[in-house]
């Protein structure tokens, strides 16, 4: 009997091992919580990626949140989210709301993370990209999904109108007179010209903005397009308008253009891939560059960045490995071969196996890259009536490009109403 309880004891002290050891592996896999926009473009990628990565990482799991439909959306739940302490542990965000939330006490610095994996340069990030996910000098965000604003061109109805797809203008005001020559060359049903005003954060504004050399703020936080830049680019605006320029949803001018309807469209790169796909060679399709109208014109990034808003240590790290790994060479490779956005990661583009050989095939893709010494930031609007402002915009655009106002009229209540919605510099 007595020689019995030695080995009972054993039994007893590796059973409790046992159980010790497996509460600690329970308690080591953590779940992520991910937020992500734009089902109809990230759905398959995003699966994709999260199965990727935890082949990679068993330990972390990855878990979506059901997907809303935009950067606004998804700024308005994550807000709402911070008061009911429901915070996702990450989320892909437009690269104009880093300051929103930042602002708010939500996101996570990454500038730890960075320097302990060796840095930016080591991880291969594009610097001009890199410094997008930054607020008040630190990294808050890394790139994800980069767009850049571009023309896309059918170019089977711009020849069609005896015009060349390779030498059209670089003016608004000779685009617009080669999309009325399209437009006739095409017949009914056909709109020569489409800019894709209601694109989110009033980016397409602040690229006609920017590409004249102006700027949408002044200090951070007063309106700064109250000069002649920002009146050319009403103007402009104002011009589609009377162009005769049908009013569509960004979602209809786009199945327009891949039905070929439409010669020219202004609209973001993040489209590319898709349109490939859709046009499937039934029409000749390229992309050209955004048109600049200053020297010193410059383009706003588009797209989104990757945010850890996890304020739990343990989940900040797990949030962090998810975020190097999507934002990473074989993140961006996948992302890249599934969207049309540009990666932020300069490693993927110069690895020939990865996207090196892609974008030496791939012209329509290579327009983006390309644009990448110009881009400039997409301008997040300070204070707690962030949203308001691009409503606000948005308002007074569609009011351009439908004619029911000009830029002279509205130039005076856009300035009023933005200021009013504005905190106070220095307050």
């Amino acid at each position: 009997m007595l020689d019995r309880m030695p080995r009972l004891g054993l039994k007893v002290a590796g059973a409790t091992l046992l159980a010790l050891l497996s509460t600690a592996a329970a308690r080591a896999e953590v779940t992520l919580d991910v937020l992500y926009t734009t089902p109809g473009t990230f759905n398959k990628l995003q699966e994709d990626l999260a199965k990727r990565f935890s082949e990679a990482h068993p330990d972390i799991k990855v878990k979506f949140r059901n997907p809303v439909a935009g950067y606004e959306e998804a700024a308005q739940q994550i807000l709402r989210d911070q008061i009911t302490g429901r915070l996702p542990d990450v989320a892909f965000n437009g690269i104009n709301q880093i300051g929103l939330f930042v602002d708010r006490g939500l996101g996570a610095p990454l500038d730890a993370d960075i320097q302990a994996d060796g840095g930016l340069d080591k991880l291969g990030y594009y610097p001009t990209l890199a410094a997008l996910g930054q607020w008040k000098g630190k990294q808050y965000g890394l790139p994800f999904a980069v767009s850049t604003p571009v023309l896309y061109v059918n170019a089977d109805l711009v020849k069609k109108a005896g015009l060349d797809p390779n030498a059209l203008p670089a003016s608004w005001p000779e685009l617009l007179e080669a999309g009325k020559k399209i437009q006739a060359a095409g017949g009914p049903g056909t709109t020569g010209f489409y800019y894709q005003w209601e694109q989110t954060g009033n980016w397409l504004f602040q690229s006609l903005v920017t590409s004249r050399g102006g700027k949408i703020l002044k200090d951070g936080c007063a309106v700064a397009f109250d000069d002649d830049k920002g009146m050319w680019a009403l103007k402009t605006l104002e011009s589609f308008g009377k162009s005769g320029m049908p009013n569509l949803a960004l979602g209809q001018a786009r199945q327009s253009f891949v039905a070929g309807s439409i010669g020219i469209l202004a609209d973001s790169t993040s489209y590319v891939a898709a349109a490939e796909r859709q046009i499937a060679k039934r029409f000749a399709f390229e992309t050209l560059a955004f048109p600049l109208a200053a020297e010193n014109g410059q383009l706003p990034a588009g797209g989104n960045v990757a945010m850890v808003f996890s304020k739990d240590p343990e989940r900040q790290k797990a949030a962090w490995e998810y975020v190097k790994f999507v934002t990473g060479p074989v993140g961006q490779t996948q992302m890249v071969n599934l969207t049309g956005y540009m990666p932020g990661n300069e490693t993927a583009v110069k690895t020939p196996d990865m996207l090196g050989d892609f974008y030496a095939k791939s012209p329509n893709h290579m327009t983006s890259i390309k644009q990448l010494p110009v881009l400039t930031e997409w301008v997040s609007f300070p204070g707690d009536n962030s949203l308001k402002v691009i409503e606000v915009i948005k308002g007074y655009t569609e009011a351009l490009v439908t004619g029911r106002r000009t830029a002279q009229e509205v130039m005076p209540d856009l300035v009023r109403d933005v200021t009013a919605l504005l905190p106070k510099c220095g307050g």
